[in-house]
C-alpha cells in the first residue's frame, strides 16, 4: 500500500525465464540470486576477475555475518561480479588517491553492518552522503556526535516532537547520531554511497545506483520468502521514484510505503504531501503492527542500545 501523491508504476513483476540450455554453466548459476530466485540478465565478471583488488578494497568494510540466512555480504559478493561494480570500485579507488572522499572506506557500508538483512523492518532511502568534513558515516541523514545537526535532520526531529503519537520523543536531541535506529531494524541507505568533499552528486551515475537498487531488491526478496513486508519511508520524489520502480508490483501488494516531500528546509512544507505534519514516524509504527511485527521502532536517539 502506498500513501502518497506519487504513484508507483503499475504492472506485476514478470518472472524471468532463460532461453539457454537446461544445464547451467557456472556463470549462469551465478545469475540466480542468493535465495535461488532468477534475476534479470546482467553482465558479470568471470570468476578469475572477481578478486580484483579494487573490489576487495570496496568490500573490505562489509561484515561477513555468520548466519544460515542470506546476509548482506552474500548479496554484495554476488553483485560484485557485475562489471558495473568492478568499474565503480576502480573509480572510487582512484578518486580516493587524489581527492577527499566521504565517507571514509570503513564507513561506506555502515548501514548494512548495523542492520542485518534478516532484521530490516523499515527502509529510509536518501540521495547521496553529506559532503562536509566529518559528516557522512554511512547512514543517510545521520551524523556522528559532535557534528552539527544538519537542517533536514532538525526537521525530522521537529516532526517527531510534534507527533503526539510518538509519546517518548518530547524534545529535540542535541546530536544527530542515528545508530540507535539502525540497530532496531531501520535500514538507512543513500542512493549513491560516496561523494567528493564539497561536491554534491559528484559520484552520481558511477554504479552506486545499481548497488542501492540491489539492496532494495534483496529486502523485497527476503520479504517475499517470509511472507511479510516492511515499511518504506520515502522523502522526496527521487527516493519515491527509485524505490517504487525497483519494487514494481510488490510496492503496493507486500509493503507499506509512506511518501512525503523531502525534510529539507526547501521541501519540508511543499507538495500535496508535505513532510511537516505527515506523522510519518508514528504511521510507520502503526504499519509495523499491521504487518505483524511484535515490536515497533523507538525513535529516540539516546538510551541504551539493545542488540537486534
Amino acid at each position: 500500500m502506498i500513501t502518497s501523491f506519487f504513484k508507483a508504476k503499475s504492472g506485476k513483476v514478470k518472472p524471468i525465464t532463460s532461453d539457454g540450455p537446461s544445464r547451467s554453466s557456472p556463470v549462469e548459476k551465478r545469475e540466480r540470486d542468493v535465495d535461488g530466485e532468477a534475476t534479470r540478465s546482467v553482465k558479470r565478471s568471470k570468476p578469475s576477475e572477481q578478486q580484483d583488488p579494487a573490489v576487495q578494497e570496496m568490500l573490505a568494510s562489509l561484515n561477513k555475518q555468520n548466519s544460515d540466512e542470506t546476509t548482506w555480504y552474500d548479496v554484495m559478493e554476488k553483485h560484485s561480479t557485475q562489471f558495473s561494480f568492478k568499474g565503480l570500485a576502480k573509480f572510487v579507488q582512484k578518486e580516493r588517491k587524489t581527492k577527499t572522499i566521504f565517507p571514509p572506506p570503513q564507513d561506506v557500508f555502515s548501514a548494512l553492518n548495523l542492520t542485518p538483512l534478516d532484521k530490516v523492518r523499515v527502509v529510509i532511502v536518501g540521495q547521496d552522503p553529506y559532503h562536509g568534513p566529518g559528516q557522512a558515516h554511512g547512514l543517510c541523514f545521520s551524523v556522528r556526535k559532535g557534528i552539527q545537526v544538519p537542517p533536514s535532520l532538525r526537521n525530522m526531529y521537529k516532526e517527531l516532537v510534534e507527533d503526539k503519537a510518538v509519546s517518548n520523543f518530547t524534545q529535540k536531541p542535541t546530536h544527530g547520531f542515528l545508530e540507535r535506529w539502525a540497530r532496531q531494524g531501520v535500514l538507512m541507505i543513500n542512493t549513491v554511497m560516496t561523494v567528493q568533499k564539497a561536491n554534491a552528486n559528484s559520484h552520481k551515475k558511477k554504479g552506486w545506483e545499481e548497488v542501492s537498487d540491489e539492496i532494495i531488491r534483496a529486502v523485497d526478496r527476503r520479504c517475499k520468502k517470509e511472507g511479510r513486508g516492511v515499511v518504506f519511508l520515502l522523502w522526496g520524489k527521487p527516493a519515491t521514484t527509485k524505490a517504487t520502480t525497483v519494487l514494481g508490483g510488490s510496492a503496493s501488494s507486500r509493503h507499506r510505503i509512506i511518501c512525503t516531500s523531502h525534510p529539507s528546509p526547501l521541501g519540508a512544507t511543499k507538495t500535496k504531501s508535505p513532510f511537516t505534519g505527515s506523522k510519518c514516524f508514528s504511521r510507520a509504527n502503526e504499519y509495523l503492527k499491521e504487518l505483524g511485527y511484535d515490536e515497533t521502532i523507538d525513535w529516540r536517539v539516546d538510551g541504551d542500545l539493545q542488540e537486534i
